[in-house]
């Protein structure tokens, strides 16, 4: 009797440990921040604080959360600020108009992130894996949010391998996350979001070794990129005010929350109508919402160009990548079609030769851009730079002092005579219509993200003839590849749920 009720004890307790083993979780690590106070700008520590109200709206247990950032809880001033409104008026005009505006209104400060559990050196993100990481277990998911500067790589053999900027100056590559990520127990479920510059680069840590001849990670891998891995991407600023990000992490992050960083509604991005937004939604919303630089790509588009192709000589029953709209179109899923009908009103894009039509005028701004010899071209003077001069030129007429804005008497104007130098800045009779032109000036388009608009058209009808050209040649490896990609792409930011380690999969 005593025997049977150890055994029954015994099966109890294993089956009890089993149970516990099988709730899949959560882990969340974060790096962000700059290589040094210089480049660590507050937008970076802006988002990693969007991302923590997110999680906490989304009622996620947090108890494997984990934040490095810059010099992590060390006192100095890590982070760089730039408050304009903080100047006084009177100085803001003497910059204006006599002197600069460059780093006007710029200070540094302590960053405020609450937990943080180290800096962004390589012996921390190292440190992170040895730790945690070895704590996971089959169907746990790493949710890894990348907010950081980043560089090309500095590999002419292998330029995807480009790299995250961590503090101090250090680095890390492709080649190195994809070694660390490999330590995590097999059947981990890895998403990430990465928005620093040259990130494209880490699409490929699908594969092993981040090399596509070394054939795709058994471990399931699944990321959305601010940009591709040869281009610089948009967001750092010391500005303070967020409702002027326009980064990828400021869309993507707003609609899975269905709202805007400052707490404004959006037009929720439920393209499929399933009440649920998907990481592969949100991009797609990123993609045709974001008014920046940035041409975004994800690990099952990346899959695509590598692994599919266009018809050819070998294969002409594939599709071309000048097929029809209205063959493409209805290939789309609801996020891409939200896309390529979304840019075609945007573009002004009609008929069915428009994705043609597109990849021509984005090699025409492309070559617009550039000079006879393939140099940039300059800025096109402002229009209201010639205002600007006339009105300082007045200014130093009236106070021939202002030649030299440390002369007593600008110093005077900007303390104890400010009230009456302000009054003849804008009472100025030009001053009104400088101002105008000024606010005209800033909501001109720019050439550069109405070209990357258009690359953003042609990339997502491209990957739609890609996949559908996958399934035209049949590969069966390949195409259970891709499908499991985009099964995890079109996961959500929900919790995970799962049977058992091995079953665990992120909510769909």
């Amino acid at each position: 009797m005593k025997k049977q009720t150890c055994l029954t004890a015994l099966l109890a307790f294993c089956l009890l440990l089993i149970s516990s083993n099988s709730v899949a979780r959560d882990f969340f690590l974060t790096i962000g921040g700059g290589s040094s106070p210089a480049a660590n700008q507050i937008s970076l520590e802006k988002n990693v604080l969007f991302f923590q109200r997110l999680l906490q709206e989304q009622k996620h247990e947090l108890s494997h959360n984990d934040i490095y950032f810059a010099d992590g809880r060390a006192a100095g001033d890590d982070l760089q600020v730039m408050d304009r409104d903080s100047v006084p008026k009177a100085n803001r005009l003497m910059a204006e108009f006599l002197g600069s505006q460059r780093n006007l209104g710029l200070l540094y400060r302590n960053h405020e992130i609450v937990g943080v559990r180290g800096d962004t050196t390589p012996t921390s993100i190292r440190g992170w894996f040895t730790d945690v990481g070895s704590t996971m277990h089959s169907g746990d998911r790493l949710v890894l949010y990348v907010t950081a500067h980043g560089n090309s790589s500095d590999d002419r053999n292998a330029p995807h391998d480009t790299t995250i900027s961590l503090w101090n100056n250090r680095s890390i590559k492709v080649s190195e996350v994809v070694a660390l990520l490999d330590k995590l127990p097999r059947g981990v479920h890895v998403v990430a979001v990465m928005v620093q510059c040259h990130a494209g680069g880490f699409a490929r840590f699908i594969y092993n070794e981040g090399a596509p001849d070394k054939g795709l990670s058994a471990q399931h891998r699944c990321g959305f990129f601010a940009t591709v891995h040869d281009r610089p991407a948009a967001g750092c600023t010391p500005e303070i005010n967020e409702s002027t990000y326009v980064e990828y992490s400021t869309y993507f992050l707003e609609a899975i929350a269905g709202h805007t960083r400052t707490g404004q509604p959006i037009d929720v991005p439920d393209y499929d109508g399933d009440g649920n937004i998907s990481f592969a939604e949100a991009h797609a919303y990123t993609v045709l919402t974001a008014d920046t630089i940035d041409l975004p790509i994800t690990t099952s588009g990346e899959f695509l160009g590598i692994e599919s192709l266009f018809a050819n000589d070998r294969y002409p029953e594939l599709l071309s990548d000048t097929a029809a709209w209205g063959t493409v179109l209805p290939l789309a899923t609801p996020p891409e079609q939200a896309v390529l009908k979304g840019l075609s009103l945007q573009l002004q894009l009609t008929g069915d030769n428009r994705i043609e039509d597109a990849r021509e005028q984005a090699q025409q701004l492309r070559r617009s851009s550039r000079g006879p010899r393939g140099g940039t071209r300059g800025r096109q003077v402002n229009p209201s730079s010639q205002l600007r001069q006339k009105i300082a030129a007045d200014m130093k007429r009236r106070w021939p002092e202002l030649a030299n804005v440390l002369n007593p008497v600008a110093i005077e104007l900007l303390t104890t005579r400010r009230d009456e130098f302000i009054a003849a800045v804008e009472g100025h009779r030009d001053y009104k219509r400088y101002r105008e032109q000024v606010d005209n000036a800033s909501g001109q388009p720019d050439t550069e993200k109405r070209k990357v608009k258009y690359e953003r058209f042609v990339r997502t009808a491209e990957n739609v003839i890609l996949r559908e050209n996958l399934r035209l040649l049949d590969d069966t490896k390949r195409l259970e590849e891709y499908r499991a990609i985009v099964k995890a792409e079109e996961g959500s930011l929900s919790a995970v749920t799962a049977d058992s380690h091995d079953g665990a999969t992120p909510r769909d």
